[in-house]
């Protein structure tokens, strides 16, 4: 199975930690544990090697396909989704690829462009441009929906994950001089020449395909997942297929894997993201959050084996917006707010519960950006406090001093500060140095928090991380 990187430590574990000494913030005093075998299944977010699901693959010698097309590491783009094979070691953040596939999910003419919510239509599929995230033409100047200067007629590209609203959340779009009529999903119904395809297993139907005797691969039943391909585009919500192909599954039974996408349906117990059921246990564990953050639309990372269903049965949970903040609001906008002394952005996939105002206390949930700025995600109104919190990943951390950096912040503690391990039914103080030999530095997520809050200058009142179930 493959290694967590953060492992819920017993009291007296703890305690033998501690009393062993160090605990400077390094990778601690474990001994990394051996590669294991696995599938990994994400955004290529850095390059330079390939960085996929915040693990550094080395491809040398690794057989690279784009679109099942044999090809060179240097035609892999950041924001491309692909399938990496081969081993990797949670512990190091490294792995070694074997096979890298790179499959975009449309292909086709834009019919309709919506400056205002920032969307295009291909295929007859709604997708959605976020600014500052989804990757432009493979271009570092271009971050906003405008800079792209998108057209009706032009034939895109496009790289992403099924939503919550039955369309795609693109993480690249490429504008082509030429390309084909593509579509990929999950087969709903199937008749004798005809069948219909949603971007889910069991979602809404996005397409319905007609296709000729012979055309159809064998084995291909309803929840499949296939790749449509035709020779002009959708009338009415109707394609006729050129060609079919039926899509690998991306594993086989008992194989540990990785997915990267946001939550499209289901609830805690069975969802689906990235058109891959995930089920969860009492045993899962939960990074950056806790089971209790769990809501469709959310973007996470699941891992753990493929069950005989060819679910995955969870281990590890990751919130990718495992950003948080609770503090007064102010500087509030439609665009933007101001909480615990930083800018937060507001866009279109933002998830207001309540209206706010300036002086409101608020807890935000974001991500960064290509600019390394703060986006929301879910804004909630709390009651009134004057206490604050801040969640994210740790920088750097200095166990001997007990400091922490977070967001940028110089996190302080003092002689009453408390140091934890918490989980949704555990909640254990440990020693500070055994707070720190846990601490992977750009890894580890950790919450501080002030009591009477005034500044984030003040010592904190507690630190904390969180691995829940």
């Amino acid at each position: 199975m493959k290694t967590l990187g953060l492992v819920v430590l017993s009291l007296a574990t703890l305690l033998t930690i501690a009393g062993c000494g160090g605990g400077t913030g390094g990778t601690g005093a474990t001994t990394p544990p051996a590669t294991s075998p696995a599938v990994s299944q994400g955004v290529i977010t850095a390059k330079g090697s390939v960085f996929v699901n915040g693990i550094e693959f080395s491809t040398s010698g690794a057989t690279i396909t784009i679109d099942d097309n044999p090809h060179p590491e240097s035609d892999l783009k950041v924001g491309m989704v692909v399938k990496v094979r081969g081993t990797s070691d949670d512990s190091t953040r490294t792995g070694t690829a074997t096979q890298v596939e790179a499959r975009d999910i449309l292909e086709g003419r834009i019919s309709i462009v919506d400056n205002t919510n920032k969307t295009i239509t291909v295929m007859d599929q709604t997708v959605r441009i976020e600014d500052n995230v989804t990757r432009l033409n493979d271009d570092d100047l271009q971050k906003v929906f405008a800079q792209a200067n998108f057209q009706v007629g032009d034939i895109v590209e496009v790289h992403g994950f099924a939503d919550d609203q039955g369309g795609v959340r693109a993480t690249r779009v490429l504008t082509k001089l030429s390309g084909e009529f593509e579509s990929k999903g999950f087969v709903t119904t199937l008749g004798a020449t005809s069948f219909n395809l949603a971007l889910t297993p069991g979602g809404a139907t996005v397409l319905t395909v007609t296709f000729t005797l012979g055309q159809l691969p064998a084995g291909t039943a309803i929840g499949s997942f296939v790749e449509v391909k035709s020779t002009a585009a959708p009338v009415a919500g109707n394609v006729t297929a050129s060609l079919i192909h039926l899509e690998d599954t991306i594993g086989s039974a008992g194989e540990e894997v990785e997915v990267e996408g946001i939550v499209s349906s289901g609830t805690l117990t069975s969802f689906v993201v990235n058109g891959q059921t995930v089920v969860t246990s009492a045993s899962t564990l939960f990074e950056g959050g806790l089971s209790s953050d769990f809501a469709v639309g959310v973007k996470l990372e699941a891992e753990g084996p493929l069950n005989s269903s060819g679910a995955i049965a969870a281990t590890k949970i990751s919130f990718e917006s495992n950003i948080k903040i609770e503090a007064d609001a102010s500087a509030v906008s439609a665009t933007s707010l101001t909480v615990l002394g930083k800018t937060v952005a507001i866009n279109q996939f933002t998830r207001i519960d309540n209206p706010i105002a300036n002086a409101d206390h608020v807890e935000v949930r974001a991500i960064l950006d290509r600019n390394n700025s703060l986006i929301a995600t879910r804004i909630i109104k709390q009651s009134a406090s004057n206490k604050a919190f801040l969640q994210g990943p740790v920088t750097a951390a200095n166990g001997t001093l007990g400091t922490l950096t977070i967001l940028g912040d110089a996190i302080v503690s003092d002689g009453s500060t408390q140091w934890r391990v918490s989980s949704t039914s555990t909640d254990l103080p440990v020693l500070q140095a055994a707070f720190f030999a846990q601490i992977h530095t750009n890894v580890t997520v950790v919450k501080v928090r002030w009591d009477s809050f005034s500044s984030v200058l003040l010592a904190i009142k507690e630190a904390e991380i969180e691995i829940g179930n």
